[in-house]
């Protein structure tokens, strides 16, 4: 009997466990995105979300007829084996728009556009509440809509908010009560009822609330406008996913931009004058957002080049992107397609310069980078004095008329 306490304590510990490490990894997605798990037929609701047939409120009774379905299949490129239907149902005359929420439906009044008709998070019920502090940058999902109407709109928003029980619509309007909301309104994508045409929508968390994040307020309708649209008027969900940055928008070294910076693009070969005591002090960033972190790390190649690698993590924790800068010191070769012209006679100084650059010579001067890149072009005939203010700091091959005729250095 004491084996058997000691055992069932053991469970009763690590489940207990287990629960207070999913608390400290964090929720970063929604569970039953993809609408693969019901808690029963094709009428009854997904699991983890509710509609008309759990409501509550005055008319909880009429509204619980069935608004929904679920249908075999997912959306291009899917995987799973379901995805979720709701449509727009006429009672008794008034048309109710397809419903589908994280939280609970209140049925409160016959008049589709009543106040007392709304979604909201129930705390006290864990089947209608969600609870969530992360902060996603942008919410995807797969829709396939069809309305009667071109101009009807479906929508689907999240909205993530404090310890209330948060009323959509009705306290969107609160700034104190909420932190960050997502919405997307989309007409039809489909002018058949009988054809599926999927499509993806991204939509950018804006954060305008003061609240703190506990809960996400997930709500999908046939129409934002309450009574709207036509009977049998449906929505298509599949694969709700939530998107973190891992972004850099900027990476400077020594205090400078790269230039023609992209975050989409991960490699770059930076030139500086020395490399001697180069680390990674020496480059710095700028994150899209103010949650991702980023790991800095240095590698020697030869005597004159370091790689940079900058590791960005966003805020889940899985998301992840790689920057690459080879920082290169003396002058290793010339840019291709240079034509060199041995004891020119051309005269350039100061050398370094920081604002001006005198030079002695006739023709076309080109300044080029150390990648090969023309930065700036002057029409010589003579003695000039060039503005080099603008250039970042670094070496740069001197041409006049394609040849070579030195070398400037920008401080």
């Amino acid at each position: 009997m004491r084996k058997i306490t000691i055992f069932i304590a053991a469970l009763i510990f690590n489940f207990q466990l287990s629960i207070i490490n999913l608390n400290a990894q964090g929720v970063f997605q929604l569970p039953n995105p993809g609408f693969e798990q019901w808690d029963g037929d094709i009428t009854s609701e997904p699991t983890h979300w509710n509609t008309f047939s759990s409501s509550d409120g005055t008319y909880a009774s009429l509204a619980s007829s069935n608004h929904h379905y679920r249908r075999a299949g997912h959306r291009p490129g899917g995987s799973g084996s379901y995805y979720l239907t709701i449509y727009t149902k006429s009672i008794l005359g008034v048309k109710a728009n397809g419903n589908m929420t994280t939280g609970r439906v209140h049925a409160g009044a016959m008049s589709a556009s009543s106040s007392e008709n709304y979604n909201y998070t129930q705390r006290s019920n864990s089947e209608h509440c969600q609870p969530f502090t992360a902060t996603p940058d942008s919410m995807y999902l797969w829709v396939s809509f069809y309305a009667s109407s071109g101009s009807s709109e479906a929508q689907v928003g999240a909205i993530i908010h404090g310890e209330r029980d948060f009323i959509s619509p009705n306290d969107e309007s609160t700034p104190s009560f909420y932190k960050g909301r997502a919405v997307a309104r989309f007409t039809r994508t489909t002018s058949s009822a009988s054809t599926m045409e999927w499509r993806q929508i991204k939509v950018p968390f804006v954060y305008d609330g003061s609240s703190t994040a506990a809960y996400i307020l997930i709500n999908m309708t046939t129409n934002y406008v309450a009574g709207s649209g036509s009977a049998n008027d449906s929505l298509s969900i599949d694969d709700i996913e939530f998107i973190y940055s891992a972004w850099l928008t900027d990476i400077t070294v020594n205090g400078v931009s790269i230039p023609n910076f992209e975050k989409g693009i991960f490699n770059y070969n930076i030139h500086v004058d020395d490399i001697s005591n180069f680390s990674t002090n020496n480059i710095d960033y700028t994150t899209e957002v103010v949650d991702a972190t980023v790991e800095k790390s240095i590698a020697a190649i030869d005597d004159t080049t370091v790689k940079i690698t900058l590791t960005v993590t966003a805020e889940d924790g899985i998301t992840q992107k790689v920057y690459s800068v080879n920082v290169t010191s003396g002058i290793s070769g010339d840019p291709q397609g240079i034509m060199t012209a041995e004891n020119s006679g051309v005269v350039i100084f100061p050398n370094p310069a920081s604002d001006i650059v005198c030079i002695n010579a006739c023709g076309n001067l080109q300044l080029v980078d150390m990648q090969g890149r023309i930065v700036l072009t002057h029409k010589c005939l003579g003695a000039e004095s060039i503005d080099v203010s603008g250039l970042q700091h670094g070496t740069y091959i001197a041409l006049v008329d394609n040849k070579k005729v030195g070398k400037i250095i920008k401080k």
